[in-house]
């Protein structure tokens, strides 16, 4: 019976160390937890932040994903370079995949968008249910022109 608690505690140890829950960034380098890390909580970016994959909230001024975003962003700037899920706000938005809500001045989604874009210039270059809400809206895949002002879908 020791043996199987001491090993169980053991492997929840391992767990526990596989993703971070906090992360404060000056600028990368200069951060709490290395680039390569996963952050799953809290992720602060003073200037400008860069992790591997990241879960929760994540506010600041630049931060930079370079694998996988589920959560609640609230940057400046938002960099993803993988596929993001949930809720991003900001100025400028660039990500390779998105499903759920981006809100900003620019939102650029490289492929797949399942959601809403609302903002002052929304691309979408890759396919998906979506629906974009602004000045101009990109969408290669619109049922109606692939630039529209204003409204612009793929259902």
């Amino acid at each position: 019976m020791k043996k199987l608690v001491v090993s169980a505690l053991l492997l929840f140890s391992l767990c526990l160390l596989a993703e971070k829950p906090f992360q404060i960034g000056i600028i990368n380098p200069l951060q709490l937890q290395s680039e390569g890390e996963s952050i799953k909580g809290l992720k602060l970016n003073l200037v400008h932040s860069a992790n591997s994959n990241m879960t929760g909230l994540d506010i600041g001024f630049v931060s930079q994903i370079n694998s996988s975003f589920t959560g609640i962003q609230w940057n400046f700037i938002n960099f993803n370079q993988g596929n993001s899920t949930g809720i991003q706000l900001g100025t400028v938005t660039l990500t390779g995949g998105m499903t759920g809500l981006q809100w900003g001045l620019i939102n650029f989604t490289q492929q797949n968008m399942t959601g809403l874009q609302l903002g002052f210039l929304n691309v979408i270059k890759g396919s998906g249910k979506n629906f974009q809400i602004g000045l101009i809206n990109y969408n290669p895949n619109s049922p109606i022109f692939m630039v529209l002002p204003f409204i612009n879908f793929n259902l």
